[in-house]
This record gives structure tokens, sequence and C-alpha cells, in this order.
């Protein structure tokens, strides 16, 4: 079942009730705790822990929340800590304890999965003791950046140009229709075109035949849709060497 944003309040409101809260919410409470939810991840966002959420112009508690069941705790105990202080209460240990700890490990999660490979300038020596498989050489050569271990990297070869497409079908509610997109990519490759079809994004890539192969180039296409939900998706290429046809040496 996918997670709505109006699940993460009903159980931040759970919490509270477990937490000795005896003051039922009206509707009015649900709409600030919308607010709440929009503003917190949003703040969240701007630290670097980025979830997923899906963010919105004008938020909607039934629309679908966009995060990992792995981070739905760290949203429900973190905004029970910033809506109990409207009912003019503390929150407790117990509760700020579990918001606490949570929320250190997303950050965590998250400052993993940003890290990229920093390799050592090219005037950095070796050393002596680090010459075991390379005797002959004095100082750290550039290494290629492995692409990410995912079952969907796509490949592209060098001088290649050639068309892909984005379905946001599954996506899309009913009477729903894609209002704006945008293709965007890092410095390596070209994006060459893009058209909307529908409920698809097609676009066509060119990687220029000079582009190092091995590197990976990462593509984000982010649409938002009449409703005013916005989804972004990243698809990472790897760029793979020109292969000559006919080539005995391949």
């Amino acid at each position: 079942m996918t997670p709505l944003k109006a699940d993460r309040i009903a159980a931040a409101y759970s919490k509270l009730r477990i937490s000795g809260l005896t003051v039922n919410p009206n509707p009015s409470d649900l709409e600030l705790a919308l607010g709440e939810l929009e503003s917190m991840m949003s703040e969240l966002a701007a630290r670097g822990i980025k979830v997923g959420y899906n963010f919105e112009q004008q938020p909607d508690p039934n629309s679908d929340l966009g995060v990992p069941q792995e981070f739905w705790n760290m949203v429900t105990c973190n905004l029970a800590v910033r809506l109990i202080s409207d009912f003019n209460k503390e929150p407790p240990m117990t509760l700020f304890n579990q918001a606490s700890q949570s929320l250190s490990v997303a950050s965590g999660i998250c400052a993993r999965n940003q890290l990229r490979n920093v390799q050592y300038p090219s005037r950095q020596p070796i050393g002596s003791g680090n010459r075991r498989f390379e005797r002959w050489q004095r100082f750290y050569a550039q290494f290629n950046e492995l692409p990410p271990n995912k079952p969907d990297t796509l490949e592209i070869m060098q001088g290649e140009t050639n068309d892909f497409k984005e379905s946001f079908e599954a996506y899309l509610r009913t009477d729903e229709a894609i209002s704006t997109f945008a293709v965007t990519c890092d410095n390596g490759l070209i994006v060459v075109s893009s058209a909307l079809n529908v409920a698809d994004v097609d676009y066509r890539l060119s990687a220029p035949s000079d582009l190092a192969p091995s590197i990976w180039q990462q593509v984000k296409i982010r649409i938002e849709t009449t409703e005013g939900r916005v989804e972004i998706r990243i698809r990472n290429f790897q760029v793979t060497p020109y292969v000559r046809v006919g080539d005995q040496n391949v």
C-alpha cells in the first residue's frame, strides 16, 4: 500500500496520545500538521537529509508521501515533537530520544548515499611502501569512477546519440496529466532534444567521442502535474568505450 501524508500525521498524533495527550485534534489541527510536515521536510532537505519526500505547491494530505519505509519512524517521531508544543506541552524524554535517534540514523544513511570516490592528486607520491604491484610508478594515477551498483544503470557509448523514454503512467492519477517537464544532465552528456508524449517523456542523449569511458553520468527528469505534484527521476548512465564494427580486437 502506498503511504499517504495523512498516514504519517495520524501516526504522529498516535505517538502524542501514547505520550499522554488527551486532546483530540480538530480539522484545523490536521491542516496545521500538514503545513508543519511540509516545513519540517523542507528544512531536513536543506540540511542534506533528502529522503524522497513529495513536495507540493498546494499540499494535500491524501497525496503520496514519497518516503521509503525505513524513514517513516523518523518522520512520525520528529513531527510529533513539533506538534506537541501546539498543545502547550513538553515532549516526553522517550519521544524526544526516539526522534533524535531516528533523525541521526536518517542523516547517516543520506550522507553515505552521497559519498563519491575521492582520488589522490596526480602530484601525490605513492611512497616506497606502496609499490608492491606498481614498482616503477612514483605518483598516483587517475582512476575511473565506478558507476552506481544498481541494476537500472543504463549504458551509452562514446560518440553515440540514442533515444530514451521515461514513463510516468503508473505515477499519474486518474484525470491527471503532466503540465511541465525538464530533462537535465551532468556536464559530460548532452541533451539533444526532449518531448512530452502523453504520460511519457522522450529524450535524446549524445555522448561526445572525447568523453572518458567507464565514468558515469546522471540524467534528471523532472515533471509537474496538473494537480501540482512534482516527481523527479534520476537515471544513471555508464559511458562505455567506442566499439568499431568488425574490430577483431574487441
